[in-house]
């Protein structure tokens, strides 16, 4: 008994669909189209201008799906998420709402804003708002494994604001990397000395301010 052949025009049909659906893929490949990639590192919340990207053509399917290609598109936009050089714009990565700031203003007489560093796990953990009034407390360092003692250095402090490590008003979400403070010279002074010993700043909630 012979093995069963496929058919001429089968065989035929199956080699004209391989080259149609090479010859696609292929030319998909060599295709270009516009993208705007980004000139230099771009922290999230920046205002963007046209020479902070560029546009270039690349091959269509290495660009991803709502990709931007023209310049116009990013006037009047601000960086929703930090860009890093050399990186494909797409629409998630531009928003038109500018980013929630604080403006400050001068302190009352013989007051001063100072800024701490703290982490969220010693600032409540991200919960902590601007207008919020609290303790400032630190631990000492110590080099015998001993736990750290804890001290309060200035209590009843109004948080002015939160930033993060961009410099921009932690209010949306952002991970809080610096307290503005509003203290005495005194407790700015005893605050600094704190932190310059290496000590570790915790933000203790002891009241909120109600509008």
């Amino acid at each position: 008994m012979q093995p069963s052949r496929i058919p001429l025009w089968l065989a035929l049909a199956t080699f004209v669909l391989a080259l149609i659906s090479g010859g696609y893929a292929y030319t998909r490949y060599l295709r270009t189209v516009p993208a705007l990639t980004a000139v230099r590192d771009i922290p999230a919340g920046t205002a963007l201008a046209a020479d902070m990207v560029r546009e270039v053509r690349m091959p269509a399917g290495g660009v991803p799906p709502q990709s931007l290609y023209g310049l116009g598109q990013v006037a009047g936009m601000y960086a929703s998420a930090p860009i890093f050089a050399d990186q494909i714009l797409t629409n998630r990565h531009v928003t038109d709402a500018a980013p929630a700031d604080v403006a400050l203003s001068p302190p009352g007489q013989g007051m001063r804003v100072i800024s701490l560093p703290v982490r969220p796990e010693t600032a409540l953990g991200g919960a902590l708002k601007a207008g919020e009034t609290v303790d400032v407390a630190v631990a000492w360092p110590t080099s015998d494994g001993r736990p750290a003692p804890v001290e309060v250095l200035a209590a009843g402090v109004k948080v002015v604001d939160l930033r993060t490590e961009s410099g921009l008003s932690a209010t949306k979400g952002g991970v809080p990397a610096t307290a503005l403070l509003q203290v005495t010279t005194q407790q700015a002074r005893t605050l600094v000395a704190a932190v310059e010993s290496k000590g570790v700043i915790y933000l203790w909630l002891t009241g909120r301010e109600h509008s």
